[in-house]
């Protein structure tokens, strides 16, 4: 016969049983998610590719809270409020200007890309299915387009992956037909898939 020692003691061990179950449902470390959730992680010290010594930037060192200089609506309704007057953007991202860079991000093809071949892309910090619900910042993502007419064979599954795309990058406010359009841009040389960590972590 169970005494009511035994059953006290049973029912605190159910009781933390459910707690620990509880906080990792709310935290969800790594190794407890399937498929690990995939993140930019750190950048490399030096990016070459081609004899071409590619400036490794992050978009973390392109991030400024930058805001547009006129009224902006998005496809969704919401409207980002412009500051008017022109921000200034900060000397060390204004010298990126026409420089050899490499970034890591994910790759948003845009409409007009043909299948597998992506010719014209969004290139964000963050994977996301739309750069205004998700509520990302003009300095969080660029416009990006490939050096060789051909585009880039990008398979499915690498849309989801942290790219490094390399090429020559542009700053500055750009408007088409009258309409403000972002801050950044690329002409991409090329890409580098992220590889694929065991189980997220290793």
């Amino acid at each position: 016969m169970i005494r009511k020692l035994d059953i006290k003691r049973l029912i605190r061990s159910l009781r933390w049983v459910f707690l620990c179950g509880c906080i990792l449902l709310v935290a969800r470390p790594a190794w407890t998610q399937w498929p690990a959730p995939e993140k930019l992680g750190a950048a490399p010290l030096k990016f070459v590719k081609n004899n071409i010594n590619y400036k490794v930037v992050t978009f973390d060192d392109l991030y400024f809270s930058y805001a547009p200089p006129v009224d902006v609506e998005h496809p969704d309704g919401n409207v980002t409020k412009g500051t008017k007057v022109p921000m200034v953007i900060p000397k060390e991202i204004q010298a990126l200007n026409g420089q050899k860079v490499a970034i890591k991000g994910f790759v948003i093809p845009l409409a007009n890309s043909d299948g597998q071949t992506t010719k014209e892309f969004l290139f964000a910090d963050e994977l996301v299915s739309c750069l205004f619900c998700a509520m990302l910042g003009y300095d969080q993502w660029m416009v990006g387009d490939t050096v060789n007419p051909k585009g880039f064979n990008i398979t499915d599954d690498q849309f989801e992956q942290p790219i490094t795309i390399y090429g020559t990058m542009e700053v500055g406010p750009k408007f088409e037909d009258g309409e403000f359009v972002g801050i950044y841009r690329i002409k991409a040389d090329g890409f580098e898939v992220e590889k694929k960590k065991f189980l997220g972590v290793f």
